[in-house]
C-alpha cells in the first residue's frame, strides 16, 4: 500500500511539473508575441525625419531571437504604406536602411545617436544607457521605457498618445553609477 502512495505522489509531481513547464513556455511565447505586436504598432505613433524614399519598412533583428520568430509570422503587414521586411542587422554603414533596430544583446553603438533609426531592446538598462525603447516585464505584463533624449537626438518624434504609455527615463551620464 505504501508503494502505491509513493507512485501516486510521484505521478502527481510529474504531472504538476509538466503543467507548470507548459504554462511557463506559454507565458514566454505570449511575451514574445506581445513584443512583436508592440514593435509593429509602435510605427503608427512615431515619425521619422524626411529622408530618402524607402519602399519597405525594415525591422532589423537577429533571426535567432524569439521576437524575430514572432515578427516573421507577420511579414505580410504594411506599415506606413510600405511592406514589412524583417532582416538581420547590417554590419556596415547601411544601418540607416533600418526603421527599427532590435538589439537582442550587446550595447548600443554611440554612432547611432544621430541616425534616424528607432533602437529597441529587452535588455535591462537599455534605455538609460542610450537606447530609445526598452521592453520590461511588470507583474507579468510587457511594458515600455523610453529615453526621449536619444529619440530627439535622432530627429525622431513620438506622438503624445504613445508617450502616455511609456515610462520616461533619463540617460545615464558618463561617470554615473
Amino acid at each position: 500500500m505504501n508503494q502505491f502512495f509513493t507512485q501516486l505522489l510521484l505521478a502527481i509531481l510529474i504531472i504538476s511539473f509538466t503543467c507548470n513547464s507548459v504554462s511557463f513556455a506559454e507565458e514566454q511565447s505570449l511575451e514574445y508575441r506581445l513584443k512583436a505586436l508592440y514593435i509593429i504598432r509602435l510605427a503608427t505613433f512615431i515619425s521619422w525625419p524626411k529622408t530618402q524614399n524607402k519602399t519597405t519598412f525594415q525591422i532589423c533583428i537577429e533571426p535567432t531571437d524569439a521576437v524575430a520568430k514572432e515578427l516573421e509570422k507577420t511579414t505580410k503587414a504594411v506599415i506606413k504604406g510600405r511592406n514589412l521586411k524583417i532582416t538581420p542587422p547590417p554590419t556596415d554603414s547601411t544601418i540607416d536602411q533600418c526603421d527599427f533596430l532590435y538589439l537582442s544583446k550587446g550595447e548600443i553603438n554611440p554612432a547611432l545617436s544621430k541616425t534616424p533609426v528607432v533602437t529597441i531592446s529587452s535588455q535591462e538598462g537599455f534605455a538609460i544607457n542610450g537606447g530609445m525603447i526598452e521592453f520590461y516585464l511588470e507583474n507579468t505584463k510587457v511594458r515600455m521605457k523610453a529615453n526621449l533624449q536619444s529619440v530627439n537626438k535622432a530627429g525622431i518624434s513620438v506622438s503624445s498618445k504613445l508617450l502616455r504609455l511609456l515610462k520616461i527615463v533619463k540617460q545615464r551620464e558618463e561617470g554615473d553609477v
